[in-house]
């Protein structure tokens, strides 16, 4: 108890509550024209309307549905100009989503922010253009998948049945996949130099923690009709924003996760070498005699 009432401190302490608002806020702009980028850019691939609106259903709660299919329908109406306008917009809003991330990073680890603004400006941008072409590659080879799978059956019969099973466990898959997300997070966005065995306890935490609350939620909106009643037609941005920030306080939680870790570590390799040293001085003062 003692040390979860101190933890709770630091969280207060750190500001993660307003970090996490302030992240949450700045995605939260980004989230229509990324989705405008995003699905401007699947049309120079071989995914179809169809087979584009299919796959993001099954990842949008059904409170965003009807809005997502509006956006793709405008999308595939229009011409490519928008990818221009949508790409300025996308940077600036999620860069400064990112910003806020750094900023909460630095204040729980306690490093100060040295690197210059247009530095961290592209840095932002480059993690969230990474982002979303690493969501296309995954919707192409989703989309692609049965096509690999029935080749990979009728070429090589072990590699598909190897193929079937990590399809059958998309779950952990994704866990997993979260994991290495917040692995590069907790890694390269503060400023300072870290391994990557340091900071698995927070990134193993946070993926888990994302997905158990991102199913709770979704049980509770759909068993609990409070919201709408409440919210009225805001219901569904009151929803957004909510998600959005325990998604970004989970990611914080995840940091302050890795500096107890790595505090309590430096710890005991300090206590562990003061007293080897001290055994040693010992026997430097009283050596031992042979009978």
């Amino acid at each position: 108890m003692k040390e979860a009432r101190e933890f709770t401190k630091r969280l207060s302490h750190d500001n993660v509550g307003a970090f996490a608002a302030q992240a949450a806020y700045f995605i939260l702009l980004s989230l229509i024209p990324m989705l405008l980028l995003f699905m401007t850019l699947i049309q120079f691939t071989s995914v179809s309307k169809d087979m584009a609106s299919n796959m993001l259903m099954q990842v949008v709660p059904a409170e965003f549905q009807s809005l997502v299919e509006r956006i793709i329908g405008e999308v595939y109406a229009k011409s490519t100009s928008v990818v221009p306008v949508s790409l300025v917009v996308t940077l600036w809003s999620a860069g400064k989503g990112v910003n806020a991330l750094t900023a909460g990073f630095n204040s729980i680890y306690h490093v100060p922010e040295t690197r210059g603004y247009i530095i961290g400006r592209v840095r932002s941008a480059f993690y969230t253009l990474m982002f979303i072409l690493a969501v296309i590659a995954s919707l192409v080879l989703m989309v692609f998948g049965n096509t690999i799978q029935k080749s990979l059956e009728k070429y090589v019969p072990v590699l598909a049945r190897v193929t079937s099973f990590i399809l059958s466990m998309r779950t952990l898959i994704m866990v997993v996949a979260l994991t290495v997300l917040f692995l590069f997070l907790y890694k390269f966005i503060p400023n300072r130099k870290t391994a990557f065995r340091s900071q698995l306890p927070g990134a193993m935490f946070s993926s888990v923690a994302w997905a158990v609350f991102s199913l709770g939620f979704s049980f509770y909106l759909d068993n609990f009709p409070g919201f709408s009643n409440m919210y009225g037609s805001l219901t569904t941005l009151v929803i957004v924003m909510l998600w959005m920030y325990f998604c970004m306080y989970i990611i914080l939680i995840g940091a302050e996760i890795n500096f107890n870790y790595e505090d309590k570590l430096k710890g005991l390799q300090n206590s562990t070498k003061r007293r080897i040293r001290e055994e040693y001085q010992n026997l430097i003062d009283n050596p031992r005699k042979d009978d």
